[in-house]
């Protein structure tokens, strides 16, 4: 399915809850009702039949049924909350560190420490318990639909969609490499062949298929039979009498664990990282990894949408002077302008290109 075009679309108060708005042109005379919402708001089957049985479709104010036919001049409402089912998972006051929010989208910057759903191992303290009790105590309609999941122990941001249909158009985007995801995260660079080679702007490509590992059921493993994925990387700074590194990375795919077994793999696993990795000598208990930057087109509004997220002391305190309040300063964030780098990119520019 193409990505909707968003012109003729906007958005306005008239909903509390996430919603999608069109005024009808004149092409629009006579025209029914149904192809209106599925060829230009690209409204999909599925959410559709839920807004039907929710009673969420509106003309001029009015609910309708979708053989309702337009004239030039109507306006149509869409409640998106009103395909949405209330969430089973009990409300807790977790504090939560909004880095964004509108009418379909709340970004957090998920602490290291938080779970994203309660677990058998983590029943509570979890960021979707945060965001129910969020909801419920602001008077927020919504649903709650996490785009990007982030491991224990990884921090940074955390996108949830308010809608189903909002999740499903930021997949669309990430499928046509039009939604971008960057991570920072420092490197323990002792057991590198290539230690010296390590400088700023060193930049390479991993292809390696992912799989589980058999003897374990957390743990995954480098596969040529298991299923594909890519990562970018890029040295930001590097301390090689430490023997530690600052890098940027970007997936091409988004594997369980694959920044963290593919950087293990090639001998340069995330500090910290007990599970892919030697444990990091300054007392981390966790993988130093942080999703620090996303952009996307906003699936209501139709702009392009940039968030950064600040980093915890723990990552900036390895390399103070490449942070300034948690974000990337001066040159240093001038090095991510070509870390999420084409799909095809001829491997010969790179300074390390591995496959398995």
């Amino acid at each position: 399915m193409d990505i909707p075009n968003y012109s003729n679309l906007n958005t306005c108060d008239r909903f509390p809850s996430p919603a999608l708005h069109y005024a009808c042109g004149p092409e629009d005379e006579g025209g029914v009702l149904l192809y209106v919402l599925k060829d230009k708001l690209g409204i999909f089957t599925t959410t559709l039949r839920k807004l039907k049985s929710g009673n969420g479709i509106f003309v001029n104010g009015h609910p309708v049924h979708v053989r309702e036919r337009l004239r030039a001049g109507d306006r149509i409402d869409i409640d998106l909350a009103a395909a949405e089912t209330p969430s089973e998972i009990p409300p807790e006051p977790v504090e939560l560190d909004i880095i964004f929010e509108n009418a379909g989208l709340l970004a957090v910057n998920k602490p290291a420490s938080c779970v994203v759903h309660p677990t058998c191992f983590h029943r509570e303290g979890s960021i979707a318990a945060g965001i129910v009790n969020y909801y419920r105590t602001r008077g927020i309609n919504a649903g709650m639909h996490f785009v990007n999941r982030l491991d224990l122990g990884t921090s940074g941001l955390l996108l949830c969609a308010k809608a189903g249909l909002i999740q499903e158009r930021l997949k669309l985007q990430a499928e046509a490499g039009l939604y971008t995801k960057i991570y920072l995260g420092v490197l323990d660079t002792t057991a590198f062949p290539q230690k010296n080679a390590l400088r700023r702007g060193f930049r390479g490509r991993i292809d390696a298929g992912i799989a589980r590992d058999t003897s374990s059921i957390i743990r995954r493993r480098i596969d040529p039979q298991g299923r594909p994925a890519t990562t970018f990387f890029k040295i930001l700074e590097a301390d090689r009498t430490a023997g530690r590194a600052l890098a940027a990375f970007a997936l091409v795919t988004g594997r369980t664990h694959q920044i963290r077994v593919h950087m293990s793999g090639i001998g340069l696993p995330l500090a910290g990282d007990s599970l892919y990795g030697p444990a990091y000598e300054g007392g981390g208990t966790h993988q130093l990894l942080h999703q620090y930057k996303i952009k996307f087109t906003d699936p209501l509004e139709g702009v392009p949408v940039t968030l950064e997220c600040p980093v915890s002391s723990e990552i900036s305190d390895v390399f103070p002077a490449a942070f300034r309040g948690g974000m990337l300063a001066g040159d240093i964030a001038g090095l991510l302008a070509d870390v999420a780098l084409p799909h095809d990119v001829d491997g010969a520019l790179l300074d390390l290109h591995i496959r398995f």
